[in-house]
């Protein structure tokens, strides 16, 4: 029997705004989301790590990983929002069925990035800005399933 795939569009916060609890419970989303052998990682590669290449890793060593498609990655062609940030992360959102946004609801004690009061995409104080945001919204207007996973 020959499955159809499924793209899973899998994409959040970087690393560095997770702490050691909130990444297990990422990992244990991402796992969840690639258990179906149907299912086929749609990501971007973030150079900063977290949910991006979390996902990779886990996709990876799925115990069926051999009989999957190899994932789909997109990387930016630059670390800019217009010229690589935004095309790569319309492509995750039309390539996928449906975006997976996981994210984090504060700032771990000591996070050196760029903060923010609340998520400027979602509108909301619930959870973090994150580009997944944006890329999760994208994927709804274009009629697509889009959810959060707030670790």
């Amino acid at each position: 029997m020959t499955l159809i795939p499924h793209y899973v569009g899998i994409v959040g916060s970087e690393a560095a705004k997770f702490r050691h609890k909130s990444e297990t419970q990422a990992r244990m989303i991402i796992r969840r989301l690639l258990a179906p052998p149907e299912s086929v990682l749609v990501s971007g590669g973030c150079h900063l790590g977290g949910i991006d290449i979390w996902s990779e890793e886990e996709y990876a060593n799925l115990p069926d990983r051999a009989l999957r498609p190899d994932p789909i990655i997109y990387l930016p062609a630059a670390h800019a929002w217009s010229s690589g940030y935004r095309p790569r992360n319309v492509k995750i959102a039309e390539r996928a069925d449906m975006v997976h946004n996981i994210t984090v609801k504060d700032y771990p004690p000591g996070y050196e990035g760029m903060l923010f009061a609340k998520c400027y995409h979602c509108h909301t104080t619930t959870h973090v800005k994150s580009g997944g945001c944006w890329t999760a919204k994208y994927a709804l207007r274009l009629g697509k399933q889009a959810y959060w996973h707030i670790v």
